[in-house]
């Protein structure tokens, strides 16, 4: 296969042109991209430039409104309710992202709602963002319903991450959680199928409930929640906060993410931000790095993202290996 590699800005232009091409407006376009861009430098290459076509798809189908009008309002003095229109969910974060902030930072905490909204990628990428600002942040999305429920027959909930990233106390990130309430992404599932190859066992489930290694059976059948009933259940909690709380549509009645069946799947997220200057100012940085120093220190052990870090330092110098097959597709568009 012929790759090439590309840095950060070359990804964020490539997908700019893409997006803009199938009618997203420079804003949107540029707030998405900056999340696909991300995800490529992070390694997590299921969430970043194989996912533009999709995007741009689903802005000339009808799953995505390309002329969203995102409307913010604070409804409470820490709470921030933001309405995507239908749109990306990237453009609607950052909608109310500065307010979210500013809105912890004098009230000590504050949350942010997002509905009708739509796939937000990478949901660290989002949190992470919270942690840069100095504040702790804890983030939920949900997404069309393709976990069962242990022991049941019909998928109830997405595969529902959430996110938990948590500053240094020195201007930095010290660490960052986001896992899903699944035992990988659907899009890594996707992935194997569309390279026609296996899944490991344990991954998922096919529309009989069986346990399967074939990707497209499990395209049509559940993802297994990662532990069982303690991962169906970390899902279920995102869904009363991306979903419930948020005013969103609940994942079994939402449209996939995937494919052009359906209109906009309008999901939420949900965000808290808390401020370390108000709750523990004067042992906050000192409890983190004994807490992070603490796992650091046993060799073979490391932090929750820490594998994300370091693969955004490479490829920061390097760049990112792309497929130019999966290039002339986005340029095509």
């Amino acid at each position: 296969m012929s790759t090439t590699f590309l840095n950060r800005e070359d990804i964020e232009q490539i997908a700019i042109k893409a997006l803009m091409s199938s009618g997203a407006s420079e804003a949107a376009a540029s707030a998405l991209a900056k999340g696909v861009a991300a995800a490529e430098m992070d390694g997590i290459a299921s969430h970043g430039l194989v996912y533009v076509p999709i995007y741009c798809e689903h802005l000339t189908c009808g799953k995505v409104n390309p002329n969203a009008q995102v409307v913010v309002n604070q409804t409470a003095p820490s709470a921030i309710v933001v309405d995507a229109d239908s749109g990306f969910a990237h453009p609607a974060i950052d909608a109310g992202f500065d307010l979210l902030i500013k809105s912890a930072k004098k009230n000590g905490c504050a949350a942010m709602s997002v509905r009708n909204s739509y796939n937000c990628g990478v949901l660290g990428f989002h949190s992470e963002r919270i942690a840069q600002a100095g504040m702790t942040g804890l983030g939920f999305t949900n997404a069309p319903a393709s976990i069962m429920p242990v022991g049941g027959d019909t998928s109830v909930i997405g595969t529902n991450p959430f996110s938990v990233a948590v500053p240094d106390g020195k201007g930095g990130v010290a660490f960052v959680i986001d896992q899903s309430a699944s035992v990988v992404a659907k899009s890594e599932i996707k992935m194997h199928a569309q390279a026609g190859k296996p899944i490991p066992e344990g991954w998922a489930y096919d529309a009989n409930g069986n346990p399967t290694t074939d990707a497209d059976a499990a395209m049509k059948g559940s993802m297994a929640p990662v532990g069982g009933y303690k991962g169906f259940g970390a899902g279920l909690m995102v869904e009363v906060f991306a979903a419930v709380m948020a005013g969103a549509t609940l994942g079994k009645d939402a449209s996939p993410f995937a494919g052009t069946a359906g209109g906009p799947p309008r999901t939420g997220q949900f965000f808290f931000a808390a401020s370390p200057d108000v709750f523990s100012p004067d042992v906050f940085g000192d409890r983190v790095q004994s807490l992070t120093e603490s796992i650091e220190v046993q060799v073979g052990a490391h932090l929750p993202g820490s594998g994300r870090f370091a693969k955004r330092a490479k490829h920061e110098q390097s760049g990112v290996e792309v497929s130019i097959a999966l290039l002339e597709k986005i340029q095509a568009i």
